[in-house]
């Protein structure tokens, strides 16, 4: 057996072999009714024993970022020296956070939240790490009142877009409107704070509101493509179909416009009008993956309306897959 072959037939032994008891199964290979003239051999050892030996000869040689990355070290051995040094804390967090190592940033950020900040920049490292790593982690509950305590010291418009990034990640609508409030209050060019209230406001279907800040936000950043996609939400939701596909096709290509305007009317129950959109997408960029999963979605939802329809009950093998804009998230705001 090659390499290759031993390594997926290791996982599959793992993969099953977890979370259950095995039994031993013994059987005789001789003929009916005469034993086995084969010696008897002891026992061999329980499959888990093995292949877990061998998985385990296997990532000895494996990369630990915890022990193996001589930046971590270095900073770890600095701080023990220093641990009130908040550039070495930040950078120590942010390496953490590029190995998506997100409970170990979140701990890291939170130590250099407390200490004192000589500059505006490092203040802002460390809340924007802070709330990301904590909404990675899940820990966004627990990252508000540290941050909301920083904010006292340093009240500025980043800060409350990252405090309400966080109510708004916990659910906690009327907060998160309140801290976005705030961030534009303090910083009124600020396309991301407009956007992100706007965002907030579209979730408590104070759509008015909401339409008025994602305006705003395209007068100061027109390129901004998540408050683009926003609007054309907005606006697909409140029935005006061409505004919509006119702002999808301000942010991406005809293709992705479509899909987008799709995924809104799937999402509103209109499925046929949806497949339509698909339809076109995919005629403009044949097998375009996002279209295609969608187009696969939304004849599901079709046939399930039916089966619906006709018995009263959904099918038992009903699929549930998430559809998603294309391009409306950016890598730092929630929306």
């Amino acid at each position: 057996m090659n390499a290759r072959y031993l390594t997926a037939a290791l996982g599959m032994a793992l993969t099953l072999g977890s979370g259950c008891v095995r039994h031993a199964v013994t059987q005789d290979f001789g003929l009916s009714g005469v034993a086995s003239q084969r010696s008897k051999r002891p026992p061999a050892p329980a499959i888990d024993t093995s292949v877990r030996a061998l998985f385990k000869r296997q990532i000895q040689g494996a990369f630990n970022p915890l022990s193996d990355d001589a930046r971590i070290q270095a900073l770890e051995a600095r701080l023990k020296t220093n641990p009130q040094d908040v550039a070495d804390r930040l950078e120590l967090g942010s390496v953490y956070e590029s190995y998506k190592l997100y409970d170990i940033a979140f701990d890291q950020y939170r130590q250099a939240l407390q200490l004192p900040f000589s500059d505006f920049a490092s203040a802002e490292h460390a809340v924007a790490g802070f709330s990301r790593s904590a909404r990675a982690s899940r820990r966004s509950r627990e990252a508000i009142d540290p941050l909301d305590m920083l904010l006292q010291r340093w009240p500025d418009a980043p800060s409350w877009i990252e405090l309400g990034l966080l109510y708004q990640d916990i659910g906690d609508l009327a907060a998160a409107e309140n801290a976005f409030a705030k961030a534009v209050a303090l910083m009124p060019v600020s396309d991301r704070a407009h956007n992100n209230l706007g965002y907030t406001l579209l979730l408590e279907n104070k759509s008015e509101d909401a339409e008025r800040e994602f305006r705003k936000a395209l007068e100061m950043s027109p390129s901004s493509t998540t408050a683009r996609n926003n609007l054309g939400t907005l606006l697909a939701r409140r029935g005006d179909f061409d505004g919509a596909l006119e702002q999808f096709q301000m942010a991406a290509d005809a293709a992705v416009a479509h899909n987008n305007l799709a995924v809104v009317l799937l999402e509103m129950g209109q499925y046929e009008r949806s497949r339509e959109e698909l339809v076109k997408a995919l005629a403009i960029r044949h097998y375009f993956a996002p279209a295609m999963a969608n187009f696969k979605l939304v004849q599901e939802r079709i046939r399930e309306r039916a089966e619906l329809q006709r018995v009263g009950r959904l099918p038992l093998s009903a699929v549930r897959v998430p559809s998603a804009i294309v391009g409306q998230k950016d890598s730092e705001d929630k929306q």
